[in-house]
């Protein structure tokens, strides 16, 4: 078989398999936080990503909120992630952790395993925890009720 004749077909699959893979190597789409009891759909909000709780295991409130009138939200819709910005081979910016109500300092990063390394720090980065998320399939349901218009940080709601 000549050359020629193969190149179209290798085109069309290359044509189909580089934009999928493309996709899948950033950060945006549906994730696992590790004890499975929540889901996290990540976004591009101009330029920065925005990560947002998609669904709970067990939906709760946004009880630990420092603001007394965000108590009775759910926390379904707001934004955990906040203004995540590139940072050569990671992102930067806030995390907002509902079971204490406050903002750290973060970062993000795409593992080679394909899962997502999370950290919240403290001490200007001194001091870091975190877990590593497992990207899901998409949800069109879930993910269509998640916007950017509700992008902003749940201290200042």
């Amino acid at each position: 078989m000549s050359f020629r004749r193969v190149l179209p077909a290798l085109i069309a699959v290359f044509a189909v398999v580089a934009p999928a893979t493309a996709k899948a190597a950033g950060p945006e789409g549906m994730w696992q936080v590790e004890d499975k009891t929540g889901h996290i759909k990540i976004m591009k909000c101009g330029a920065q990503m925005w990560g947002m709780i998609a669904w709970q295991k067990t939906p709760k409130n946004d009880e630990n909120n420092p603001n007394a009138a965000m108590h009775s939200k759910p926390l379904v819709g707001s934004a955990i992630l906040i203004g995540m910005k590139p940072a050569g081979d990671r992102y930067e910016g806030d995390i907002y952790n509902p079971r204490d109500g406050r903002v750290y300092s973060s970062k993000m990063a795409l593992l080679p395993s394909g899962k997502l390394q999370i950290k919240g720090c403290v001490l200007g980065g001194l001091i870091c925890g975190g877990e590593d998320w497992v990207r899901l399939p998409e949800d069109p349901a879930a993910a269509s009720k998640i916007t950017c218009a509700q992008a902003h940080s749940p201290v200042s709601r």
